[in-house]
């Protein structure tokens, strides 16, 4: 896959899915009150519904917090 201009430096299909879980993480924040990123990512990566790329995206950014921006 091609690496696009992600403030990760991610191929198109992995960007998508940051750009999906970046705009997710206001909506949770709103819902449960206060949640840490850290959190958000945990709960995230708990959910059996949880697609694969969510996942594997979720515990990248665990492992990378700089690359959440």
């Amino acid at each position: 896959m091609k690496i696009v201009e992600t403030p990760a430096g991610l191929c198109a299909n992995h960007s998508k899915v940051y750009d999906k879980v970046k705009d997710a993480y206001p909506l949770w924040s709103a819902a449960y009150g206060s949640l840490t990123t850290e959190d958000f990512l945990k709960r995230l990566v708990a959910l059996p519904e949880t697609g694969d790329r969510v996942r594997e995206m979720a515990q990248f950014l665990i492992r990378n917090p700089e690359k959440w921006k």
